[in-house]
């Protein structure tokens, strides 16, 4: 099959859909479950489920046409350069399976499902707290060890709006770090007035 045709990439993205699409929806489901454990107790009752869940399903749609597309997009025109760079060189074969080998190998699969993980962890840790009405704001957590890098240490205790989903973790690849949600108390107050017709 000729790589330079849509066709061939396309079967990549499927292919790639159906070895991760159960992990996919898994990590968006154990953060939202991690989520409502990081409410407070009081606040726990109040997250809407089934609503939480017609959001996954839109979310694991969005997901597969923007982060795979984007996945599949990087791989191809790095492979077309590398050789394209091969062609023009006039190298071995083996130039060419050691240029195309960072981008199929372990460490590029290990550093994009680490970054991944963690990017679905804190979306459905934020699905969880969304909804409730009285989670505006979440704060981002270091690991505050000697392996926290520099883009990340500046962020530790930042609060950043719920909804700002391009805030949240990850920061980069690799990325360690988490959001932890943040009550507030008068939203919380008024919202439970609300349901008890106060």
């Amino acid at each position: 099959m000729d790589i330079n045709t849509n066709s061939f990439w396309d079967n990549i993205d499927s292919e790639m859909w159906d070895e991760i699409a159960q992990l996919v929806i898994l990590s968006v489901m154990t953060g939202i479950d991690n989520g409502i454990l990081l409410l407070p107790n009081k606040a726990r009752p109040f997250v809407d489920l089934e609503s939480i869940y017609d959001r996954v399903i839109e979310f694991a749609r969005t997901y597969r046409f923007s982060w795979i597309r984007g996945i599949t997009d990087a791989t191809r025109q790095r492979v077309i350069s590398s050789i394209t760079q091969w062609i023009r060189s006039g190298s071995p074969l083996s130039a060419l399976e050691s240029a195309l080998t960072p981008l199929f190998g372990e460490a590029r699969a290990r550093r994009i499902a680490v970054t991944e993980i963690t990017r679905l962890f804190a979306r459905g840790n934020q699905m969880a707290w969304e909804d409730t009405g009285f989670i505006n704001k979440v704060k981002w957590n270091t690991s505050q060890d000697d392996k926290v890098c520099p883009i990340c240490a500046p962020l530790d205790g930042t609060m950043i709006g719920i909804a700002d989903i391009d805030a949240l973790p990850p920061a980069h690849p690799n990325c360690r770090c988490w959001i932890s949600p943040v009550l507030d108390e008068q939203a919380f107050e008024d919202k439970l007035d609300e349901i008890l017709g106060l």
